[in-house]
Order: C-alpha cells, then sequence, then structure tokens
C-alpha cells in the first residue's frame, strides 16, 4: 500500500458540507409541501363543517319554523337551548343540533352566522350567511371560507 490510499481513508470537510447541503434542501423541500398540504386540508375540513353547520341549522329551523335569530343566541342556539318567548316554541326546540367544537374551525376562531334579512342579495340567495376567518383569522380578507360566493351569488 502507498502512503496516499493510507490517508485517503476519511472524507473531506468539502465533501461533508454537501452532504449536508444536500440534506438541508431536501428537508426544506418536505417542509414546505407538507406544510402547504396540512393548510389546504384545514381548508378543506372547514368547508366540510360549515355544511354540518348548516345542517344544524336547517334541523332548527325544520323544527320551530324559523332560522336562529341573534335575540336567541344566533348560531349557539344550535347547541344550547335559548329562552323562547313562547313555552311552545321551547318544546319544539329538539337540540342540540351541534355540539360545541362543531363551531369553531382547524384554526380554533369560532365560525360565524348571520340571518339574511329580506332584500338582502349579498349571500346569493341563501338565507343565512356561515363562515370562518380562514387561516389569517381575519374577518373580510380573501382567506375567509364561506357558504356562499360572492363572486357567482351561489
Amino acid at each position: 500500500m502507498t502512503n496516499r490510499s493510507r490517508t485517503r481513508r476519511a472524507f473531506t470537510l468539502i465533501e461533508v458540507m454537501l452532504v449536508i447541503a444536500l440534506v438541508v434542501i431536501l428537508a426544506g423541500v418536505v417542509f414546505f409541501t407538507v406544510g402547504r398540504t396540512g393548510e389546504g386540508a384545514k381548508v378543506d375540513m372547514t368547508d366540510v363543517l360549515i355544511k354540518k353547520v348548516s345542517g344544524g341549522v336547517e334541523r332548527y329551523c325544520a323544527d320551530l319554523g324559523h332560522y336562529p335569530t341573534e335575540e336567541e343566541g344566533g348560531i349557539n342556539a344550535l347547541v344550547t337551548k335559548p329562552n323562547f318567548e313562547t313555552e311552545e316554541a321551547g318544546q319544539r326546540w329538539r337540540g342540540p343540533y351541534l355540539s360545541p367544537e362543531d363551531l369553531k374551525d382547524p384554526w380554533g376562531s369560532a365560525l360565524h352566522y348571520e340571518a339574511v334579512t329580506a332584500g338582502d342579495t349579498t349571500a346569493g340567495g341563501k338565507p343565512y350567511k356561515i363562515w370562518s376567518n380562514g387561516p389569517d383569522r381575519q374577518d373580510g380578507s380573501e382567506d375567509d371560507i364561506r357558504n356562499w360566493s360572492e363572486k357567482t351569488g351561489m
């Protein structure tokens, strides 16, 4: 064996740094890909949640003959029995229609509910609006998730 073959057993500093750089780049790609997929899954979960809450609102309306009002507690009337003006209305309430967890989006923020007044066209003909503030948790921003579309009116 020559001297050269005996001294060439270890990696050089440059080789080690190249391997570390490649590992860091690959980890970054995986992190950003998985991070975006996770956020998209939360948006999809929120769409499903809003449909579930809409179903609760519709069942409430079927039982009581009207959609939850602010006086009845709004969307919370689906979870907790409101104080009704008449005993008859109280007897028709068949809730709870949802669990308290159903009123929060995947980011931990409360869902919003608004009964639409007659003549209001902002909800595309729907009798109520349900929405989440979305990932940025800011009401009225582009990433809000709604049960209506402002572009198509549905």
